[in-house]
């Protein structure tokens, strides 16, 4: 997976429909709006697989820390999403070194490792069965990509 520079992908927030909705953000390709909005107000990092894009946000809340994971075609369109976090859960996302070419390593909540690990075509998925805990996606059978990770509970 190689980097994607902030000069070529960035993001900037976009207004909600009302105060209290999550924070949303549009896509911007060499500072160009691309007409992509996605879940998230901070961009974290940004990767390239191939013609996919992996885009990590955050939503920039304090104390319930969200990370979106979001996976785009060459042409900025949105393939597949994931969540991972919760409520009163704190975290920091770092980057780590991977061997993989189409897997993304990363430390974020939990004290742990995760990875994303982007498929060639889409895979088939088990709703509620198919994720570590603390990941979320919207209903359906498909994923264009796999979390990874075993979060240890958070100790107060």
């Amino acid at each position: 997976m190689q980097i994607v520079p902030p000069a070529d992908l960035s993001v900037v927030r976009v207004r909600t429909p009302y105060e209290d909705a999550p924070p949303q953000c549009e896509i911007l390709r060499n500072g160009q709006a691309s007409g992509c909005r996605v879940p998230g107000a901070v961009l974290e990092m940004a990767a390239q697989w191939q013609s996919f894009y992996l885009l990590f946000t955050t939503d920039d809340t304090p104390f319930e820390e969200l990370l979106h994971i979001h996976l785009l075609d060459a042409d900025l369109r949105l393939l597949d999403s994931a969540t991972l976090g919760g409520i009163y859960a704190t975290g920091s996302f770092s980057p780590l070194e991977s061997a993989e070419l189409d897997t993304f390593r990363f430390r974020f909540i939990g004290d742990t490792d995760w990875s994303v690990q982007v498929l060639p075509e889409p895979g088939f998925r088990i709703p509620l069965w198919s994720e570590p805990t603390g990941v979320s996606r919207p209903v359906g059978f498909t994923r264009h990509f796999i979390v990874r990770g075993q979060p240890q509970p958070e100790h107060t």
